[in-house]
């Protein structure tokens, strides 16, 4: 994306290619600005070719983080574990002023740069504020910014919010990054509000993570207690549940990512795919154990081929902003998943669900992705060990 090198030849013994496959011994050339020129596996005496560098791992393109709250990072190790959605909530606005400015940017701004050396070139990220944008804008990791907006105002009062959401995005596009509104979620945003983000040209909304919020439809649960104890009483309760409100409120073309998704259900899967043309599926499986022990359905959204990417949620519930680690995470939990299958969510499907697939996200003739090294490979069983770890290479 924002970076250049000097043309280059890495290999190693296994190589991610754009067909989702793990080439055995490798190599891929790189033009002077990053681009891919080409691709060669079944190599001969690959470790000592010349001018070719040589790596002991798997080699994948650079990975994108499909959702994270990058201004958050100031609240690592904050937050206890296993509090529930509501209890989550309720500490994150609380502590939420305790840091001053410049003390959140230099948090952000260190786990920009760690992000970038593990090996995100993309990042689908969350703001409520621009004083992250600075850092954005320097960095060399590619950033889509989601302004959201939330709340239950009256009517008349929703455009003023929205308005605001705009003036943020447009502080984003000023110095040059993507910057779009979008609700926070289909539980905490008004009916008039949330059908706003019709007029956004991408949306990420934190979809379906907990029970509470599936009780919400009833009138009852934890959710809906928080709700009207703090003056919101929903006014979208007649959709009857949060696919249905996805599906009556936003327009078919609208490009979105749902976030989340530990309590979706193959009804609700199915209502939301035969609806929209560009909709991703965002897992974050360490923050949804971190927060309430719950496990996303991940073989249900690849059996029903969806389209699905990975992000690692902010700090505050999350202990690292570890793409890596997802990838572990889910294949630890999951034995049904391939490696191949979790490594296509954490490169291209997140890219093509921030709409740069075209980009970056594979070894692709003309892509400008990166390239990152996973270390420490169980090489009999083909599979990621507790040692592994990304390292930018390109």
């Amino acid at each position: 994306m924002k970076n250049a090198t000097s043309g280059r030849k890495i290999a190693c013994p296994r190589l991610f290619s754009d067909k989702g496959e793990l080439l055995r011994n490798a190599v891929v050339e790189f033009d002077p600005h990053g681009k891919v020129i080409s691709v060669q596996s079944n190599v001969d005496n690959l470790d000592s070719l010349p001018a070719v560098e040589y790596y002991n791992g798997i080699l994948i393109p650079g990975m994108v983080n499909a959702h994270c709250h990058l201004e958050l990072s100031y609240f690592k190790g904050l937050i206890p574990q296993h509090t529930g959605l509501v209890g989550f909530v309720k500490h994150v606005i609380t502590h939420r002023n305790d840091y001053s400015i410049p003390e959140r940017v230099k948090a952000l701004q260190f786990q920009d740069k760690a992000m970038w050396n593990e090996g995100v070139q993309a990042v689908g990220d969350i703001s409520n504020d621009p004083f992250s944008f600075e850092t954005k804008a320097s960095s060399p990791v590619y950033y889509h910014t989601f302004v959201e907006y939330f709340g239950m105002p009256p009517v008349e009062k929703a455009h003023e919010i929205y308005d605001h959401t705009t003036e943020i995005a447009g502080e984003g596009h000023r110095l040059n990054i993507p910057a779009t509104p979008t609700p926070h979620s289909t539980y905490l945003v008004s009916d008039s509000l949330f059908k706003m983000g019709a007029g956004s040209p991408r949306l990420s909304i934190h979809f379906m993570e907990t029970p509470s919020e599936v009780d919400l439809f009833e009138r009852k649960g934890g959710m809906y207690d928080y709700l009207i104890e703090s003056g919101m009483e929903p006014d979208f309760l007649h959709y009857g549940s949060h696919s249905a409100r996805l599906v009556e409120s936003l327009h078919e073309d609208t490009p979105m990512l749902l976030v989340h998704n530990t309590m979706i259900h193959r009804d609700d899967v199915q209502r939301i795919m035969e609806h929209f043309k560009d909709v991703t599926f965002v897992l974050c499986p360490r923050s949804n154990y971190y927060i309430e022990k719950s496990f996303p359905p991940a073989v249900m959204l690849r059996d029903m081929g969806c389209r699905v990417a990975l992000g690692t949620d902010s700090l505050s519930s999350n202990t690292s902003l570890s793409v890596t680690d997802e990838i572990k995470w889910l294949l630890a939990n999951n034995p049904a998943l391939s490696l191949e299958t979790v490594l296509g969510w954490a490169t291209i499907g997140g890219a093509e669900g921030l709409g740069i697939g075209s980009q970056i996200g594979s070894f692709t003739k003309g892509k400008i992705p990166g390239a990152v090294l996973l270390t420490d490979i169980d090489w009999k069983n083909m599979s990621l060990t507790d040692k592994t770890q990304g390292k930018r290479i390109l």
